[in-house]
């Protein structure tokens, strides 16, 4: 037999071997030890036989190095640089799972010349993008540590069901990740033609700035939808000590994608504004707490969104505490490393003692409550401030024609306009003192009709006045000496 027919034969008997399932695969065999890597064909050099296609547990019976040369030799179809082999063996010794390496090998340019596929790492892919965005890899180690559990779990039909129900959840993640990037990508993309375009520096300035705000606000919405989809996935059945009993979970409808909360915090960044839009608005806020002549710091802000002003609050030295019923914004506010609690603002003023906050704030919540709720608030807070503590809540102002009938039901949530009148009886009824009503945000002087008859003016007073107002209520000073 000559050396040709000998090579085909050969050929013909690793195309087959090739087709064989992963259990009646030859257990590896060690290199010998008289031959270095360079003497040897390629062939020879690998431990694991080379196929189109492994699963990674065929992987996992190597450690260290012998694991990176092995994942190189049948994914790259080369040995691995030093500095490369180096990299990887750092990363396997910091805790990085080795189905994370194969998923980064697998899924590099290079290794889709060769199109070796590695089977089961569907969820470590998924994962693996969502770390490439700092804000999401905390949850993506979280995620990852579900998956690895539901991984270990014995193929029963409730386990499997399970499993491909978390599997849905991570591929819409991953579809929303890679819709992001593409979208990062062509704004990056139609700024730099804009630049190309115009000669003018300020227009590329002001192009550029419209452009990464719009960005910005589509990667936060984002962001609050898989911070969404992963609390909704921490808060299904438990899984259970013992997969092969009986009482298996059952599986979890999939999560509605309009659901309320995770609707409402993508309202507010399309609509309210940015953050540093809405920290300039809420700094005048800060010269009232100054003047509140109380013994403590502690301000309490009911619904706290996103949390501009306990930043604020924070930055200018006050324990401030938020409140919200939105589970995503209470998260938002905690990973900011500010203090914010998922509770109920009543049943939180009913568990503080007397005299015992400096200012109770509420922006743009107070709409949102039925009245009863909102006489309950403030005799609450009246109790807990402090001697010369101050309350303020804002609101749309119904004064203004526009906001009374048109932009005050922009938000769905909205109840009814609450009066100025309402506001001013409601701070006297329930014993404080100094009330003042604060009107804010006019339209700019653009939105008014021209002309300066008396007439004129009071259509744009009606049409184009404050769009907010604000009651500033105090506690009387005069209790401290009682």
């Amino acid at each position: 037999m000559n050396n040709q027919t000998t090579e085909q034969l050969l050929d013909a008997i690793r195309r087959e071997a090739a087709q064989l399932d992963i259990k009646t695969q030859p257990e590896p065999q060690p290199l010998p030890a008289e031959e270095s890597p360079s003497q040897m064909s390629f062939e020879q050099r690998l431990r694991l036989p080379s196929k189109p296609a492994y699963h990674y547990r065929e992987f996992l019976q190597f450690d260290d190095e012998a694991f990176v040369r092995n994942a190189f030799l049948c994914i790259l179809q080369r040995e691995p640089d030093p500095a490369g082999l180096q990299s990887y063996i750092n990363k396997l010794n910091d805790g990085v799972e080795k189905q994370g390496i194969l998923a980064e090998l697998s899924g590099s340019e290079e290794a889709k010349r060769y199109g070796v596929r590695i089977r089961g790492l569907k969820g470590y892919r998924m994962i693996a993008r969502l770390r490439r965005i700092r804000t999401l890899r905390p949850i993506a180690q979280r995620l990852l540590g579900l998956y690895r559990r539901i991984c270990e779990l014995p193929n029963t039909e409730e386990m499997n069901q399970y499993r491909a129900n978390i599997l849905q959840q991570l591929s819409w993640m991953s579809r929303q990740l890679q819709a992001s990037e593409r979208l990062t990508e062509l704004s990056r993309q139609q700024v730099e033609q804009l630049k190309q375009q115009t000669g003018k520096q300020g227009e590329d300035n002001a192009l550029l700035r419209e452009e990464n705000q719009t960005l910005s606000k589509q990667l936060a919405n984002l962001s609050h939808k898989i911070a969404y989809q992963h609390q909704a996935l921490a808060t299904r059945p438990s899984i259970p000590a013992e997969p092969n009993s009986a009482k298996a979970p059952a599986v979890a409808p999939a999560i509605d994608d309009s659901d309320v909360s995770a609707f409402y915090v993508a309202f507010e960044d399309a609509c309210r504004g940015t953050r540093e839009e809405i920290r300039e608005k809420m700094s005048k806020w800060l010269s009232y707490l100054t003047a509140a002549n109380t013994s403590c710091n502690r301000v309490l802000d009911i619904g706290c969104g996103r949390g501009e002003w306990l930043q604020l609050l924070g930055e200018n030295g006050y324990a401030a505490t938020g409140l919200d019923i939105n589970p995503v914004m209470v998260n938002s506010c905690t990973e900011q490393g500010l203090t914010a609690s998922l509770d109920d603002a009543l049943a939180w003023l009913q568990r503080q003692p007397d005299a015992s906050l400096a200012a109770i704030t509420a922006f743009h919540v107070i709409e949102h409550v039925p009245f009863e709720l909102l006489l309950r608030w403030t005799t609450e807070a009246r109790r807990v401030l402090q001697p010369g503590g101050v309350l303020i809540m804002e609101t749309p102002n119904p004064e203004n024609i526009l906001v009374g009938s048109h932009t005050f039901y922009h938000d769905p949530t909205h109840r009814n306009p609450i009066t100025p009148t309402l506001l001013e009886f409601l701070a006297e009824y329930c014993g404080y003192a100094d009330s003042e009503l604060v009107r804010l945000h006019p339209y700019p002087e653009e939105a008014k009709v021209s002309g300066n008859d008396p007439l004129t003016e009071r259509v744009n007073g009606h049409l184009c006045g404050p769009q907010d107002i604000a009651l500033v209520a105090r506690v009387p000073e005069a209790e401290a000496a009682e």
